[in-house]
């Protein structure tokens, strides 16, 4: 009886030790045959038919802001800076004065400039009379002909005099001028690099910096055959016809239109861009000389081009591809190159044409040589899921910041 018992308690252990190793093993080859079978089972992958459009090519590119003008304010003359009439920062009008340098010692040149001219013009007077008395005298043989010479070298001497005397104080008087600088022009003023107080001269450096910013440049560069697709058939200089807007920083687009006013005269031979330069009016002053932003050029005339969804599009080190079907039914990666973007679309150059059918979905799972299936959708799936994208596209969370302040306007 007791050799039962002990031989029911070694089978209940070895149950206890065994059946969970069993249990084990089989269910590592029950899920093993069922990962092998769905391994070899094709993954199921919907397709796109790639297609041509006909729109007005756009392009974004870095471009970088230019004043119109700039010019350095510097003193002309020496002396202590008196007054400053402007805060820094202040947009001025030409001929609104400036500075004021203490102009004492110049009005007091003045004054001795002109006191050197009343005593030479009175020489002058007195020799011119001598020399007509002379010129009479010397005709009735009064005088001999050396005394008309020395009269006349006085009245040239004194006239020479006289007009040394006026370009003197000509320059005083100029001088005097200095001592007031004036904006050349309409402008924002920088900040001041001197204090009143400051003894200045020419070799002080700029007071101040004045610059134009209505109207603004914004220049950037293009490719050589990009500025071939952008230009219009009867252009002979750049794009002037061309629609060209500025997105600022934070991704608004800039409310007024510029119009591009010079191109480069060659393509650059390292980089094969070439610069151009558009013009803004900036009456509100929004745009700062020397600020980055995104300038967009719109062709104006529409062209047919190939185009791809951005979400059928991946990346890797090597730029951008897509995964399409080859004739075993297996996945094939395809690199393409674009030449812009429209909307969600990017713009195929080159490694796709119109027809060519792409795997759209499962793009993640996708791997060199897996086997696939292409399934139809119903036209009923396909409405649902194009409503999808559009909401999402429309919706408050994926909305760009620019598009969502456009539309709390119009409520």
């Amino acid at each position: 009886m007791q050799n039962n018992k002990s031989k029911l308690i070694v089978i209940i252990i070895l149950a206890v030790i065994i059946i969970p190793i069993i249990f084990n093993k089989a269910k590592t080859f029950v899920f093993g045959f069922i990962n092998a079978k769905m391994m070899n089972a094709p993954t199921k992958v919907e397709t796109r038919v790639i297609e041509e459009a006909s729109f007005k090519p756009s392009m974004d590119v870095v471009g970088r802001l230019e004043e119109d003008k700039e010019v350095s304010i510097v003193s002309r003359v020496d002396g202590w800076l008196q007054k400053k009439y402007y805060k820094d920062g202040d947009f001025v009008k030409k001929g609104q004065l400036l500075f004021q340098i203490e102009p004492d010692t110049y009005a007091i040149a003045v004054k001795n400039a002109e006191a050197n001219l009343r005593s030479a013009q009175a020489n002058y007077n007195h020799s011119l009379a001598e020399m007509k008395r002379a010129t009479e005298l010397v005709k009735g043989d009064y005088v001999s002909r050396s005394y008309y010479d020395q009269a006349y070298a006085r009245y040239a001497t004194d006239k020479a005099a006289v007009d040394a005397a006026k370009a003197d104080l000509a320059k005083r008087k100029l001088d005097l001028s200095y001592t007031k600088i004036y904006a050349p022009f309409d402008g924002k003023t920088s900040k001041s690099n001197i204090d009143e107080g400051n003894y200045v001269n020419a070799q002080t450096g700029r007071l101040t910096v004045l610059v134009v910013v209505d109207p603004i440049y914004a220049t950037f560069t293009l490719k050589g055959d990009d500025l071939q697709k952008y230009r219009s058939d009867n252009s002979v200089n750049g794009l002037p016809d061309a629609d060209v807007r500025i997105k600022l920083a934070d991704g608004t687009l800039y409310q007024e239109a510029g119009k591009i006013e010079f191109t480069d005269n060659k393509i650059n031979q390292e980089l094969g861009t070439i610069m151009l330069r558009a013009v803004f009016p900036n009456r509100q002053k929004k745009l700062i000389p020397n600020d980055f932003v995104r300038v967009i050029i719109t062709a104006n005339s529409e062209a047919n081009e190939t185009i791809v969804p951005q979400s059928d599009v991946l990346e890797s080190v090597n730029g951008k591809y897509v995964w399409m079907i080859d004739e075993n039914n297996c996945a094939k990666q395809q690199d393409i190159e674009v030449s812009g973007a429209h909307e969600d679309y990017w713009i195929v150059k080159n490694g796709l044409k119109p027809g060519d059918k792409i795997i759209s979905s499962n793009l993640q799972m996708m791997r060199q040589g897996v086997k696939v299936q292409e399934i139809e959708l119903s036209q009923e799936i396909k409405d649902r899921k194009q409503k999808a994208r559009e909401d999402a596209l429309n919706s408050s969370i994926t909305m760009k910041p620019n598009q969502k302040k456009e539309e709390d306007k119009t409520e």
